[in-house]
C-alpha cells in the first residue's frame, strides 16, 4: 500500500504502471531543502525584475505620452523605433523576473507531483503534471551507486547506469539520481538487493 499523502492521480497512475509487480519501496522526495534554496533564487529576483519593470517603464511611458497626450513625464513627440525597440526589449527580462519570483512554487510542486518506487522488476521515478512521465531503471543496467547521506539519514542515492554518448559522440557517464529520501541507507540495501538478483 502507498502512503495516503500521494496525491490521487499520481497513486492511480502508479498502480495501473506497475500491475503484475511487487511494490517493495514507494515515497515522494523531501524537497523541503530544494524549496529553501529556490529562495535564493526569488532573492536575486526581486531587484532583477524591479529594474525590468522600470527599464521598460521609461520608453513606455514615452509611448503613452505619444499615443494619448497626457503627459507623464516623458519627451513629447511622435514614438520612435528606439521607443519600441527600447520598450519591447524589456520584455523578455520582465518575463524571466517573474518565472524566478515562482522558482519555489515550482520547486515545491515539482516535489509533490514526483514518486520514486522501487518493486521486484524495477526502481521508477513518476512524474504528473500536464502527462505523466515514467523513467525506469532495470537490474541489468545498474553498474554502481553513490549515495549522499546527512546526520538524520536523509540523502540522496546516484544510481550509476554506465555509459551513454553525448551529442559530439564522446562517453559520458550515465546515472539516475533518487533523493533527497528519508531512509536513503535503507533504500541503497533495498536497490542493491535488486541488483545482485540479476541475471
Amino acid at each position: 500500500m502507498m502512503d495516503d499523502s500521494i496525491p490521487r492521480p499520481l497513486k492511480q497512475f502508479a498502480e495501473r504502471e506497475f500491475v503484475g509487480e511487487k511494490l517493495i519501496w514507494a515515497e515522494r522526495p523531501d524537497n523541503r531543502i530544494a524549496v529553501l534554496l529556490s529562495f535564493g533564487i526569488w532573492l536575486f529576483a526581486i531587484p532583477w525584475t524591479a529594474f525590468s519593470l522600470f527599464w521598460i517603464s521609461v520608453p513606455g511611458a514615452a509611448l503613452y505620452e505619444a499615443y494619448t497626450g497626457h503627459l507623464v513625464g516623458a519627451p513629447k513627440g511622435a514614438p520612435t523605433f528606439a521607443m519600441w525597440a527600447f520598450a519591447l526589449w524589456g520584455v523578455p527580462f520582465v518575463l524571466i523576473g517573474f518565472g524566478m519570483l515562482l522558482a519555489p512554487l515550482y520547486t515545491w510542486r515539482k516535489g509533490s507531483q514526483t514518486l520514486f518506487v522501487l518493486t521486484n522488476k524495477r526502481l521508477a521515478t513518476l512524474q504528473a503534471g500536464s502527462s505523466f512521465k515514467v523513467i525506469s531503471v532495470y537490474p541489468q543496467e545498474i553498474s554502481g551507486f553513490s549515495r549522499k547521506e546527512g546526520p538524520d539519514g536523509r540523502g540522496t542515492l546516484v544510481v550509476s547506469l554506465g555509459y551513454e554518448r553525448d551529442s559530439d559522440g564522446d562517453r559520458v557517464p550515465k546515472s539516475a539520481e533518487f533523493g533527497v529520501i528519508t531512509d536513503v541507507r535503507k533504500v541503497e540495501a533495498m536497490v542493491r538487493a535488486l541488483s545482485d538478483r540479476k541475471p
